[in-house]
């Protein structure tokens, strides 16, 4: 799941992040806010655009001048422009040096691997690089790696996988939750956004789950235990988790070999991909006794340990991270799949250290609703200008500059999404952007949402919604709306769907976090609503009571002709999971019946 682009490209995706992090937020409105939406030109706005108006915090840009620079370092060993020598100065006894070839082969013990381990040519050339160029990015990912390294074990061994495994996210990400790649690779483990939807990873606009290391972890464990049940071999499936499985398949049938090394001598597999499986196994034997190799300063990071909490509704970071007792970035560091300055609409299961859940409860209880900060989300329609927006959500034109960090508030674009503040305001924008908050900026709350709400002359949907605490999206939503085009005395349904209950049956092989990721709901309010202490404790055949968000699922209606893997290939799931999500005991569906598919 690496990189695919030129240096050039990976240079200017830098430079673009690095432009968009270090840009001011305190332009003052003008009436460049007037001008209408224009679609995005190359450059700064096309990223943002890509990454649905999400701008990168400086954890990130400083992640992704990381990865660049390694990447650059790397291109003189994958090109084969450079042969690198090992300094004797980066060992703490020189004189090992002169031995170190001897050291790397006769000392080297095969049985201290769950995977497969050999030593060639092309894994001493990477062994060198770590060594020497690239010493410097090997030492920060060892340091990283204590941080995950138990919680990646764990998920291993309940699956039975090898727990050397661990080292692909070694050279996929460096063990950097934040690492993003420009061909949209996110996370640990590296995964695109629709290979992390396959494994019931969330990636919206408000929640990334690939960057959640835990998520990820259980996603990337099922993968590679799929790749490696395809192909037989943990070489291939190294390879088929990086360049695809349909390409190494094809490069199999056209080479008649099942053997990796001779597979990367033809021409059927990318060049990055014939690098991967030897840096892998070079970055295994070194991390494996790092000492023997000259890292014996390495400053490893405190192991990730924390408590779990269930939020209500949209609330911002800085009200979250005051209750949590530490500072935002740190908050973030342990919520990294939270894309915004809040929670989604529908709630969120927050991450505080370890022994402040209590602490945490009590504070968010003192917190006025008032004052936790509610939020709409903006889609930008052809023609609309940013003071429009801002008079039609009643919200002051410079804090919405401010809250989405524009850096020219004449940069809006059709498509563009905006974060919106619809109540409690005051004070808290100043916390999250730095910039000045003015009266102008206070919105008013909530009005009491009845169920249904009959349109008047001049309503506007965004109007609406922000009155009510609700997003466009979400009446376009529940009124079945093509557009936000709506009328006088038109009746629109302000509750939406409501939640269910359902019920499942554990099988052999099932935790309880699988179960949870699988019907896309926190692990803290399933345990607490089925009454288990002990998540391990989980027995065969134990009946379990979910419950769904309506918000998370569609209903689908059987037409003749459908089929269970028609509709599954037509929504992006598994049969499988179409099968578990509707309690089928079997393939067959008839026209009519109506089917529950996660979003």
């Amino acid at each position: 799941m690496g990189l695919r682009v030129s240096l050039t490209d990976r240079i200017s995706v830098l430079g673009v992040f690095a432009a968009v992090a270090l840009c001011s937020i305190s332009a003052r409105a003008s009436t460049a806010a007037d001008t209408p939406a224009q679609p995005p030109a190359d450059g700064l706005w096309e990223w943002v655009d890509r990454l649905d108006g999400e701008l990168p915090s400086a954890q990130v840009v400083e992640v992704l001048k990381e990865r660049s620079d390694e990447q650059f370092a790397e291109l003189s060993l994958v090109d084969d422009l450079l042969k690198l020598e090992v300094p004797v100065d980066v060992y703490a006894d020189p004189l090992a040096v002169l031995g170190v070839e001897q050291q790397r082969t006769a000392g080297l013990d095969p049985n201290e691997f769950d995977i497969p381990i050999v030593m060639n040519d092309d894994v001493k050339k990477w062994m060198d690089y770590f060594q020497g160029r690239g010493r410097a990015y090997f030492g920060k990912w060892l340091g990283r790696s204590a941080r995950y390294r138990p919680m990646i074990f764990e998920e291993l061994e309940r699956r039975g996988l090898p727990k050397d495994l661990i080292y692909l996210a070694m050279i996929e990400s460096g063990f950097s939750d934040h690492a993003y790649s420009s061909a949209g690779a996110s996370g640990v483990w590296q995964f695109i956004p629709s290979t992390g939807r396959l494994y019931h990873l969330r990636v919206d606009w408000w929640i990334d789950d690939r960057r959640d290391p835990q998520l990820a972890t259980v996603a990337a464990a099922q993968y590679l235990s799929e790749l490696h049940k395809m192909f037989g071999d943990w070489y291939l499936a190294f390879a088929a988790y990086n360049g695809g499985p349909g390409r190494v398949r094809r490069a199999i049938n056209k080479t008649g070999s099942r053997d990796f090394w001779t597979l990367a001598k033809s021409s059927y597999i990318y060049s990055e991909t014939k690098n991967y499986v030897p840096k892998l196994v070079a970055a295994a034997i070194i991390a494996k006794h790092p000492e023997d190799y000259g890292f014996t300063k390495i400053a490893y990071q405190d192991r990730l340990v924390y408590d779990v909490v269930d939020v209500k509704g949209s609330v911002d970071l800085v009200v979250l991270a005051r209750a949590a007792g530490v500072s935002l970035d740190e908050f973030r560091r342990f919520n990294p799949g939270l894309r915004r300055w809040a929670t989604p609409p529908e709630g969120y299961t927050v991450r505080v250290p370890y022994g402040h859940a209590g602490h945490f409860r009590t504070a968010m209880r003192n917190v006025p609703v008032n004052k936790r900060v509610s939020f709409a989300r903006h889609k930008v329609q052809r023609g609309e200008t940013l003071s429009k927006i801002a008079s039609n959500y009643g919200v002051g034109l410079e804090d919405l500059v401010s809250m989405n960090r524009l850096h020219n508030a004449n940069q809006i674009f059709e498509g563009m999404q905006l974060v919106i503040p619809v109540s409690g305001a005051a004070g808290r924008l100043a916390d999250l952007t730095g910039a000045r908050v003015t009266d102008a900026s206070v919105s008013r709350t909530h009005s009491p949402r009845p169920s249904v709400y009959k349109v008047k002359r001049g309503d506007t949907l965004s109007g609406i919604a922000a009155r009510y605490g609700l997003t466009v999206s979400q009446l376009r939503g529940w009124n079945q709306l093509r557009s936000s085009a709506i009328y006088a005395n038109q009746e629109l349904d302000l509750r939406g769907p409501m939640d269910v209950t359902v019920r499942y049956t554990v099988r052999r092989g099932d935790s309880l976090s699988r179960i949870a990721n699988r019907f896309g709901v926190g692990l803290a309010p399933l345990q607490r609503l089925n009454g288990l202490n002990n998540p391990s404790a989980l027995q065969v055949g134990r009946v379990l009571k979910i419950k769904l968000l309506a918000e998370k699922w569609r209903t689908v209606t059987v037409r003749p002709g459908d089929s269970v893997g028609a509709l599954a290939r037509s929504h992006g799931c598994r049969v499988e999971d179409l099968t578990v999500w509707n309690g089928l005991n079997s393939s067959v569906i008839h026209p009519g019946q109506k089917l529950r598919i996660r979003k």
